[in-house]
């Protein structure tokens, strides 16, 4: 069998870890992103890649291994890098240069807004976008997020006529914070966790991360999340609520706390606050025959409490690209091998939903 051509939409870290897989693999990709470029917009604060042995393929996993060294003195340094942990555990990486990482040797159309598509006479797939180009291939893979056109488009005729797929709106609402630390701060930070650590008791759930460190050592960038339980999220006064009112509010929810747990709320400047954002999910499902599937949050979306919405997309992204190399050197169809991760992918995927939704649930009691 010839090599097929895949068309992916979205360069989130699922879309350029399928791009890779299939570079790997020696199958003909196209990759299509909304945004303008790669630094268009904030691209989230970290992630901790589990069992990164097992999400990436062949040696590219090494390269995620190296210690980093100052040049002149020898000396073992962390700047804007994870921390590698011992094999079958994982790292936790800068998000932004992770995607960076992804992006080395992949060619990214830029400014593409997905339409629609449609199945071609010879089963194979069109894609149309909002500046009225297209573009034809053999499979389309949605990879474009939360609220992923894509899906909308596969599943929306066959599954949920005449409406797109809904959200699971989780009740939960989110108080997001960043924060600019000084050396001997972070030295504080630190000594609780070297890349985040967690609070959680009665009425809280604070979780501290590191972003990124200055390139002199002398500054740490750390991000703190607050979750709280919130019947209606959509409609919850945090919403509306100005910055000072959402840090009174975390204030005093955490003025209980160690005061070493609680000091990155405390040094928190009303203006560095970030917007709260409502957390959907969704359990996948099949998508109808053909030559389309989707990927990550575009058919899985998740809470972040358990850390595995990112890992789960890469994983995704991954095995599919290892089905599709295997249906090619069978002789089999492209169509089954869409099937056959789809089939792997959804017990899985459905598993770390269900159990980041509990945590997000247990936040009530």
């Amino acid at each position: 069998m010839t090599s097929p051509k895949v068309l992916i939409i979205g360069g989130g870290l699922g879309g350029l870890t399928l791009a890779q897989s299939l570079r790997y693999h020696g199958i003909d990709y196209e990759l299509f992103e909304r945004d303008e470029g790669p630094q268009a917009r904030v691209q989230g604060w970290a992630v901790a890649l589990q069992c990164p042995s097992a999400c990436l393929w062949g040696s590219q996993s090494r390269t995620l291994q190296v210690d980093i060294y100052d040049a002149y003195t020898g000396e073992s340094i962390m700047a804007s890098r994870g921390i590698y942990y011992s094999p079958g555990t994982f790292i936790r990486v800068n998000r932004a240069k992770y995607r960076q990482y992804l992006l080395i040797g992949l060619d990214v159309q830029w400014g593409h807004r997905f339409s629609h598509h449609e199945v071609t006479e010879s089963g194979g797939v069109k894609a149309f976008f909002e500046d009225g180009s297209t573009a034809v291939g053999d499979i389309l893979v949605g990879a474009d997020g939360l609220r992923s056109r894509a899906r909308c488009a596969i599943v929306r005729d066959t599954m949920y006529q005449p409406n797109p797929p809904v959200l699971n709106t989780v009740p939960t609402g989110i108080i997001i914070g960043e924060v600019t630390l000084n050396r001997e701060q972070c030295e504080r930070q630190a000594k609780l966790g070297r890349a985040f650590h967690a609070c959680i008791g009665k009425d809280v759930y604070l979780f501290t991360g590191l972003k990124s460190y200055s390139s002199d050592l002398s500054e740490g960038y750390f991000y703190w999340l607050f979750f709280f339980a919130e019947a209606q999220p959509t409609e919850s006064w945090i919403n509306t609520a100005s910055k000072a009112e959402l840090l009174s509010f975390v204030k005093g929810k955490v003025q209980g706390i160690y005061p070493a747990l609680r000091e990155i709320v405390d040094l928190q400047k009303v203006e560095e606050m970030g917007e709260p954002f409502v957390l959907y999910d969704r359990v996948p499902e099949m998508c109808p025959a053909g030559p389309v599937t989707l990927i990550g949050d575009a058919t899985h979306p998740m809470t972040p409490l358990r850390g595995e919405g990112a890992n789960n997309a890469m994983r995704d992204s991954v095995e599919l690209g290892q089905k599709l190399s295997e249906a090619i050197q069978l002789g089999t169809s492209l169509a089954d091998a869409l099937r056959a991760y789809e089939a792997a992918m959804i017990p899985r995927a459905t598993q770390s939903v269900l159990l980041s939704r509990q945590i997000a649930l247990n936040l009530e009691r």
